[in-house]
């Protein structure tokens, strides 16, 4: 009885340590992600930009042919400079449209009015996204905004392909912040 007790005890243990450690192994080039929760409109200051977005029901573009198995949704970012370090960070964020059962729809974007070069402090610049989701989740997805916090307009191209160096910068360049904007 105790050997085969003893048995079971081993087999466990040699199965489970090594998946144990391969998990911590994933989990430290893959992050959980530090989700920051909105309503649609509200605004987040974060890394020297603030952020707020809208999205909606939309109708198909002209050149589509209206589907009703097809909701189409407009998303509108503003990213506002709130100092001369986020005048610089003009990358344009991730976007995606998640529900709760973690589904997830690719957004497009239509129009960007930001300007390629550093941006003014405190001009507000928007940038126009449109998605497709199931009719039926259309009031229930979420907004997963994804901001860059690495590339900034003024880093020479040879800086750009560096690697990170101090601890900083290999926690910026994991992206593990989303912003999350519900209806």
């Amino acid at each position: 009885m105790l050997l085969g007790i003893g048995a079971v005890a081993a087999l466990v243990l040699a199965v489970g340590l090594p998946t144990g450690d391969r998990y911590l192994f994933y989990k430290s080039g893959q992050p959980s992600d530090i989700v920051h929760s909105l309503k649609a409109g509200a605004s987040l200051d974060f890394e020297h930009v603030k952020w707020s977005a809208t999205f909606g029901t939309a109708d198909a573009p002209a050149n589509r042919t209206p589907d009703p198995t097809r909701q189409w949704m407009k998303v509108v970012v503003t990213r506002t400079a709130l100092d001369k370090d986020g005048t610089v960070l003009t990358a344009v964020p991730e976007l995606a449209f998640k529900d709760a059962e973690g589904r997830e729809w690719v957004i497009q974007m239509t129009k960007d009015n930001s300007p390629t070069d550093a941006h003014q402090v405190g001009a507000p610049y928007t940038i126009e996204f449109m998605g497709v989701v199931p009719p039926q989740l259309a009031k229930d997805v979420r907004l997963h905004l994804r901001p860059n916090t690495t590339y900034k307009s003024d880093t020479d191209v040879k800086e750009l392909f560096r690697p990170a160096t101090t601890a900083e910068e290999v926690e910026k360049a994991k992206h593990k912040d989303v912003l999350v904007f519900t209806q």
